[in-house]
């Protein structure tokens, strides 16, 4: 009988130095459990860093893509350095100590964000390079080391438990499933229940209780369970505000954005999402703002002064709009009846409460702009677009050929449709794009450089439509009207892309936008 060689020895059928095979820490009702809410934890720390992100520098898909990119890249390099550390300490007080480092670094992440991400912030975000620069350095100064450490539990964990050859497939597959499982959980319920009930901080607690408590389990040192006392602690003596303003009034968290209400300089009231870095509502005791909603003003006067309206508002935010028309422009000319289109409820409310918008402005319905369209036979005198997602984007659904036959159905005859853009130039390849989409449902299009640096006002009609003379207009409109008349045209369209329902690259082109600015800044 011949000897069998040292090599010929299947290294997975050895047990792992330091563990017994009896060890209740390497079987499934322990591990399965472990991977799980690992992988939970990985999805909640994703989430949050989001929600964490979004105040400072935004919602947009260059900020997403960012964060996405970098906690991919942490957790590749966990899944490496995990295998590498298994092979070399082959047990499951390796998995303690990961899980309890990844929750106690997730303890202190929110006490340390708003003052990490505000110093990396400043000075930079004059520039969309800023955006792009400080996002990432803040992604992966904050977020990338718990998750590479969480990312490193799933190799380690499949290494202790591979102790016979045969079984070792179905081993592997078991516990990336429980993991992978674990993920899904871990997206919902931040999305849907922590985060807008509770909060992303304490959504960040509750994950770095779990984590530092299956880690002290894990570690077989039941009094570390007590560190979970650290998040308790931290949450109680953590700064209410997750990104401080000047003047702010109130701070909300909804399941749509991050919504801030503060006081400027001059006591006008004003509404900011996500990063502060512009203004979706705006209240101010003089007839006119400053901003692009004066433009909108001008509208109602392209109508005889004695005919009464009806209006679609499909944005409505925190109300100027409507809260403009009922003051500046009713007493002026016949009664502009509006509803409003807003998806976010909370800001209806923060409406209701700080910008003075009232049931007699305006009807509000709390629905997406497309699904309100698709369910209502109303039509309208003029429609309204002011949507934006991410607060840079316009939602690609509301600039499609089958978005405006739409709106176009929904207005009386001579009825206008009216949007504002925003675009670096008025060459830029979104407003080209919408100008030459719009010309498929109205026989006239015309845009006009609106007040703001960045806004356009885009008008559509099935009838020639023109500006209202200045006798026909309030004095304090007079400006306003003067600055549209000065770029107030018929564009030149060129053939080129429509948007439609199946492609409407509408974030690229923003995004193109940006990278252009992007590159000249750099």
């Amino acid at each position: 009988m011949s000897e069998v060689s040292e090599d010929e020895i299947v290294p997975s059928a050895v047990p792992a130095p330091g563990t017994r095979r009896g060890d209740l820490r390497l079987s499934p009702l322990v591990l399965r459990p472990f991977v799980f809410l690992t992988g939970a934890a990985v999805m909640a720390v994703e989430f949050s860093a989001q929600r964490l992100l979004q105040p400072f520098f935004g919602n947009s898909e260059l900020v997403w893509a960012t964060l996405i990119g970098l906690i991919l890249l942490a957790l590749s390099a966990g899944y490496a350095i995990g295998g590498r550390l298994a092979d070399r300490w082959p047990d499951p007080r390796g998995l303690g100590l990961l899980s309890l480092g990844a929750g106690l670094f997730v303890a202190v992440l929110p006490t340390m964000a708003s003052p990490f991400l505000g110093a990396v912030l400043k000075g930079l975000l004059n520039t969309p390079s800023g955006v792009v620069i400080s996002s990432i350095l803040a992604t992966a100064l904050l977020f990338t080391p718990p998750v590479a450490a969480l990312g490193a539990i799933s190799p380690y964990a499949v290494r202790l438990v591979i102790d016979e050859s045969a079984t070792a497939g179905k081993k592997t597959g078991s516990l990336y499933s429980w993991s992978t499982f674990g993920s899904i959980v871990g997206t919902f319920v931040p999305a849907f229940v922590s985060i807008p009930d509770l909060g992303v901080r304490a959504t960040l607690w509750i994950a770095a209780g779990v984590l530092i408590a299956i880690g002290a389990l894990m570690l077989a040192r039941i009094g570390l369970v007590a560190l979970i006392i650290l998040p308790l602690v931290l949450s109680q003596t953590a700064p209410t505000l997750l990104k401080p303003v000047g003047g702010l009034i109130a701070e909300v968290e909804t399941p749509y954005q991050f919504a801030q209400v503060y006081r400027l300089g001059n006591g006008d009231i004003a509404l900011s999402v996500n990063d502060s870095a512009g203004i979706q509502s705006i209240y101010t005791k003089s007839t006119l703002t400053g901003l692009y909603y004066d433009a909108y003003l001008v509208l109602p006067f392209m109508f005889p002064s004695h005919q009464p309206m009806s209006a679609l508002l499909i944005g409505v935010a925190a109300g100027t709009i409507p809260t403009m028309y009922l003051r500046d422009v009713d007493p002026y000319r016949a009664r502009v009846s509006m509803t409003g289109v807003e998806i976010d409820p909370t800001l209806i409310q923060l409406g209701h409460r700080y910008f003075h918008l009232t049931s007699a402005a305006a009807k509000v319905k709390i629905s997406d702009g497309r699904v309100y369209l698709a369910t209502s036979k109303r039509r309208y005198d003029l429609v309204i677009v002011d949507a934006y997602s991410q607060e840079i984007y316009i939602p690609f659904s509301l600039t499609t050929k089958e978005f405006f036959a739409q709106c176009r159905a929904h207005l009386t005859a001579g009825g206008i449709l009216a949007m504002n853009v925003n675009v670096t130039s008025d060459r830029s390849a979104l407003l080209l794009a919408v100008e030459r989409t719009l010309l498929l449902s109205f026989r006239y299009v015309y845009v006009a450089k609106a007040p703001g640096e960045y806004n356009e006002l885009v008008v559509a009609s099935n009838r020639p439509v023109s500006l209202p003379p200045l006798p026909s207009l309030p004095s304090f409109l007079g400006p306003v009207r003067n600055l549209l008349a000065a770029t107030w045209a018929k564009p030149k369209v060129e053939p080129g892309l429509i948007l439609t329902d199946n492609r409407a690259p509408v974030e690229a082109m923003t995004n193109a936008m940006i990278l252009k600015k992007l590159g000249g800044a750099l």
